[in-house]
């Protein structure tokens, strides 16, 4: 018997290799879906640690701040205290930092760049102990602060001069980023100086009456009850 030749048979089209370029398209769609997800992630957490460092950094300008308007407070120890007199300089020039009737004060002028004070650590700043010879040790080379001071809201509305002893601190602190805008954290406090002891004390004394115990005082002047109490 004489073996037909089938024309009609089908030719091989190529199926398994349009498979596996699907398969490998899907595959680096994943792996790049994952790199970007990490990619985000990592964003993210670098972006919170540099949060946290610009308010460590404004924390630490601002502590620097209050020690130094209680100095230029104890040495002017008038009745009103000129901010631009006393601190010797004239008031800062930068958006939303005051204005000519408003003025706010540059109170801790630091030697880098526009006037900040740098707050690196790096191993030349460390003992050795303290970084235990580690060659790759994390130094902290781009975060920065500075400290202003304004008058708080008097009845006189002479914001450059301060009559009731409370000055505002302002700290901002800030991590520049060589990719993008910096990270800034601003903190504020308002400091109050009193040189006059305050006495805190349990018992007779904080109820009204004098050290020696007997209510001969101008808060008040009656005795203490010499009713009895019979208790149950």
């Amino acid at each position: 018997m004489v073996p037909r030749t089938r024309s009609h048979l089908r030719q091989p089209r190529g199926f398994t290799l349009l498979l596996a370029l699907g398969v490998v398209a899907v595959v680096t769609m994943a792996v790049m879906l994952s790199f970007s997800v990490v990619g985000r992630e990592a964003d993210s957490q670098a972006d919170t640690r540099r949060q946290k460092q610009a308010f460590f950094a404004a924390e630490a300008g601002l502590a620097e701040g209050r020690e130094a308007v209680r100095i230029i407070m104890d040495t002017n120890l008038g009745a009103t205290l000129v901010l631009k007199d006393a601190l010797g300089r004239d008031r800062v020039e930068l958006p939303g930092m005051g204005s000519a009737n408003y003025p706010w004060f540059e109170l801790l002028p630091g030697d880098g760049v526009d006037g900040w004070n740098d707050y690196s650590i790096t191993t030349d700043s460390l003992d050795a102990a303290e970084y235990a010879g580690i060659d790759d040790y994390p130094e902290q080379k781009n975060v920065r602060y500075r400290v202003f001071v304004r008058d708080d809201v008097e009845s006189d509305d002479l914001f450059g001069t301060d009559s009731n002893r409370q000055l505002w601190v302002i700290s901002v602190g800030e991590v520049t980023n060589a990719n993008g805008r910096p990270t800034r954290a601003v903190v504020q406090a308002l400091v109050t100086n009193s040189n006059t002891e305050s006495i805190f004390t349990p018992g007779c004394i904080s109820k009204g009456c004098g050290p020696d115990m007997n209510y001969v005082n101008v808060t008040d002047t009656g005795t203490p009850g010499t009713a009895v109490i019979t208790l149950p």
